[in-house]
This record gives structure tokens, sequence and C-alpha cells, in this order.
């Protein structure tokens, strides 16, 4: 019987990229909702996209983001996944949570409470970025003014025709088309791809998590 110390050699299993499975969730419920708005429609229709893609999988992501070591994107992720399932029951049939409020007013004016602390959160998670890349900067300015030109519009119960909804929707577009070339520029490698997408790196240094 052979005694000898046999060496064994542990295999970790590779970890993926969550970002771009995140940011499309979030690219496409945003573009989505935002055209749903520059149409003057929507509804119960965005409510799918809201809660399980731009919702659960982007929740998801963030989870496995923070699996990997990512804290930025983990946090940005699952949190916004977070937005999105909330926004989603607001419309959801049946839930109807305008009717608790004593008048559409003060619903209108406590949907644009909860888009501001959003807003505040997207500006937080912008300053983080600043060390990224151009791209990620450009969706989250983008994200920046949907967030505060929403908020401001509900809070002052300017109603879906009001500019500062207009203004707040292209943003919203604007900042989803970006989240879309983001998750591409982080799937299309040299490994699977021909096609490489720049996205603008402003330092050498990787000294904190980056979206892309």
């Amino acid at each position: 019987m052979d005694n000898s110390a046999r060496s064994v050699r542990i295999i970790q299993p590779a970890n993926g990229n969550p970002g771009p499975l995140g940011l499309f969730a979030f690219a496409v419920t945003t573009f989505i909702s935002n055209v749903y708005s520059l149409m003057g429609n929507g509804g119960s229709l965005l409510c799918g996209f809201a809660v399980w893609y731009g919702g659960l999988v982007q929740v998801m992501a963030g989870m496995w983001a923070i699996k990997v070591g990512n804290t930025f994107e983990g946090t940005a992720f699952s949190s916004f996944g977070a937005y999105w399932v909330a926004y989603g029951m607001m419309y959801w049939p049946g839930v109807n949570i305008a009717a608790t409020y004593a008048n559409d007013s003060d619903y209108q004016q406590a949907k644009g409470v909860f888009l501001l602390a959003w807003a505040f959160l997207a500006l937080i998670l912008t300053m983080g970025t600043t060390k990224s890349t151009i791209s990620t900067i450009i969706m989250l300015i983008f994200l920046d003014i949907h967030l505060f030109f929403e908020a401001g519009n509900f809070l002052a119960v300017m109603g879906e025709d009001a500019w500062a909804n207009k203004v707040s929707s292209v943003a919203g577009v604007l900042s989803a088309l970006m989240a879309f070339y983001n998750g591409a520029a982080a799937m299309l490698l040299p490994s699977n791809s021909h096609v490489l997408l720049p996205v603008g790196p402003l330092s050498r240094e990787k000294d904190h998590d980056d979206m892309v």
C-alpha cells in the first residue's frame, strides 16, 4: 500500500461578468418605460418588465457582482433592481396604491419624493464613476437628469404632458441607449467578437469597481 503523500489540485470555478446582464436589464426596462412615457401610454404592460427583468434579474446581477468582489456594480444593480420592483408594483393591476391617498395630488407628490431619493442615489453613483469610463459617466448623467426632472414633475403635479416630463423621458431613453452600449462593450471581447466598442477609460489604475 502506497502511503506517500499525494498532491491534490483544487480547480476554482471561473467567475463570469455579471455587468452586461445588469446593464441590459436596466437598459431594456428604462427604454420601454420612457418610450411609453413619451407616447403617453404603457400602464400595466410595463409591470412585467419592471418586476421581472428590470427588477429581479437586475438584483440577481447585483448579488453576483458582490460575489465576485465588485461593490460598485453590486450596489448599483441591486438598488435599481429594487427600484424597478417598487415602480412596477405602483402600476400592478389590483394593487391600487393610489387609492391609499386622499387625492391624486398627494399621490403624485409622494411619487415625486420617491423619485427624488433615487435621484440623489444616482448622483452619488455618478460621482463614483469619475475614474471609470466616459461612456459610463454619460449614461449616469442622463439618468440623473431623467430622475431629477421626473421627480420635479411629480412634486409640482405638472402632469404627463408637461415639459419636465418630456425632458425626463428623453433623458431616460438616452440613458437606456448608453446602458445598451456599455453592456455590449462589456460583453463583446477579443475572445468572442471582432467588434469591440470603445468606452473611453479615464484612469489607468483600477482603484475602484467599474461598471464597464
